[in-house]
């Protein structure tokens, strides 16, 4: 355990699970001139949009997408317009789509509190609506790759909070998390063992390669463990800048693998290997560094100069209106972090995560997920009526028992984490089951298969219980079929059973592809295994 000797401040927290997030990005507001307006434009009111709403079905029109474009420079609302579209459709890398046919029109859903009876509360009335921009017909192309690219398929243009009241709402909305962490990273620091029951940190990052210099071996770690042993010069920019959060953020343990395992040590290894959904599952949350592609990349937004996010601001009809931030999921699909193997766990298995990107800081856990993002909406939303309801990460894996209704789903769950976590990369490919054997032993013991015991539950990443189901896993469209080598140094074939014995992504396909719907065929369903036990 990384022990900071720094006495712990105590840092206010929403409903104890929110943190302060590291920020310097506060958006440029541009000056107080309104930015001219086209004849189309110039005729809408915002004021009342905004204020009153407007069904999508009774859309404005407000022209084609070409001409929308070609306004651009001069209009202000076609100048937003062009630019969320043009990022979200990504016409500059699409640039023989053709958009001649395709219009626009605006409309304000409700956010916050939709359609509260004014019985319960007037005050829950008090409700904003976001403009959103429709689109009539999009290219199949542009629809891919938004799919792909996990995008917002709503395009919208948020108000920013300040601008909130010009409405007629109150003071109490979101206007993002603006915090800014400033301090040194020079702190006394030891590596220790954990105290029983104690609150820390973990970090979930990219190595990029081998870190000899400053990983934690067998020859330093005597050192290391005395008070202030831990030579901070030799530690990398993700470390160094993870280090000054945490201190910032007022926590004292923290626990990264490169320093916490002692690298050469096989037997040290295969311990930490085996705990590692009690690291991830029972820290006090996670620090994500996606926003680079090695341990030397800094850690954005924690130093001036380490990141340069970009809002576009326009003052219109004296409201402030802003380009939206991309989602959380879609920063964290395009970072090199999202196509590791050994971070898949560590997402999935962590309960509160705070992902730093070269686009925003978020925080998400099971409940709640804050992003830099700045709109004029309530806080505290009811869960149904969240901004981001769908944008983070998500993917949260049950360490816990759960409900005997619910004890035999965990099939489905294994079937969707092997065919998400074989589409990412390895830098040794031995390393297949030990990247995901967290996971694997967070299931045994939250199902209670085989009785809670990992070993006799799952053989070769597979489950032993069910193997009947597991066997019909099937490589994936252009994967080639390559058998997998252990690593053990005799070059042993795992058996071809088992979907590690194979190079590539795998997945499990649905027994309803099987099934002619049309003709009355319903999706079957296994009721009994003609394997009463299964020997290997």
């Amino acid at each position: 355990m990384f022990c900071s000797h720094k006495r712990r401040r105590k840092i206010r927290t929403k409903d104890s699970i929110s943190y302060p997030i590291p920020s310097n990005h506060t958006p440029e507001l541009p000056p107080e001139n309104d930015a001219p307006l086209c004849s189309t434009c110039s005729s809408l009111d915002l004021h009342a949009i905004l204020h009153d709403g407007v069904p999508k079905e009774h859309a404005i029109p407000i022209g084609h997408l070409t001409d929308i474009l070609n306004k651009s420079n001069q209009c202000g609302l076609c100048n937003l317009v062009a630019i969320v579209i043009r990022r979200a459709w990504n016409l500059d890398k699409l640039p023989d789509i053709d958009i001649s046919d395709i219009t626009c029109a605006l409309y304000a859903m409700e956010c916050g509190y939709p359609n509260i009876p004014d019985y319960i509360s007037p005050v829950l009335r008090d409700i904003c609506h976001r403009l959103h921009i429709q689109t009539f017909d999009r290219p199949r192309d542009v629809t891919a790759a938004m799919v792909a690219a996990q995008s917002n398929l709503l395009l919208d243009i948020q108000l920013l909070g300040e601008d909130a009241s010009k409405l007629g709402g109150r003071k109490n909305f979101m206007a993002g998390g603006l915090v800014r962490i400033d301090g040194s990273t020079s702190v006394n620091t030891s590596m220790v063992r954990a105290p029983p029951s104690c609150r820390f940190v973990a970090l979930s990052y990219l190595w990029g390669g081998t870190g000899e210099e400053y990983w934690t071996t067998r020859a330093n770690i005597k050192q290391r463990r005395a008070q202030g042993g831990l030579d901070v010069s030799v530690l990398p920019s993700t470390i160094l800048d993870t280090i000054q959060l945490v201190r910032q953020l007022g926590e004292r343990y923290l626990w990264i693998d490169a320093l916490c395992i002692v690298q050469d040590d096989p037997k040290d290894k295969a311990v930490q290997i085996g705990v590692m959904e009690l690291i991830y599952g029972t820290s006090a949350f996670t620090i994500f560094a996606a926003g680079g592609t090695s341990a030397h990349d800094p850690l954005p937004g924690i130093r001036p100069g380490t990141r340069d996010p970009k809002q576009q601001i326009t003052k219109i009809q004296g409201l402030h209106l802003a380009v939206p931030l991309i989602l959380p999921r879609e920063a964290i699909a395009s970072s090199a972090w999202d196509t590791r193997g050994w971070t898949y766990q560590e997402l999935m298995l962590s309960r509160r995560r705070i992902f730093l990107t070269p686009h925003h800081v978020h925080f998400e856990c099971g409940e709640d997920i804050w992003s830099e993002d700045v709109i004029a909406e309530r806080i505290n939303l009811p869960w149904a009526s969240h901004p981001l309801k769908y944008g983070g990460a998500g993917g949260f894996t049950s360490v816990r028992a759960p409900p005997e209704w619910n004890s035999s789903t965990y099939m489905g769950h294994y079937m969707s984490i092997i065919g998400k976590y074989t589409q990412r990369r390895l830098t040794m490919e031995s390393d297949i089951l030990n990247a995901v054997t967290a996971l694997i032993n967070a299931m045994a013991k939250g199902f209670k298969l085989a009785g809670g015991n990992p070993g006799q539950a799952f053989r070769f990443g597979m489950p032993i219980v069910d193997l009947e189901l597991a066997l019909v896993w099937q490589p994936t469209s252009n994967t080639s079929c390559v058998r997998r080598a252990t690593g053990d140094g005799n070059m042993t074939l795992w058996p071809s059973w088992s979907w590690a014995a194979w190079r590539g992504a795998v997945q499990y396909s649905e027994v309803s592809l099987f099934v002619d719907a049309q003709n009355g065929g319903v999706s079957p369903w296994i009721t009994q295994s003609l394997v009463e036990q299964w020997h290997v």
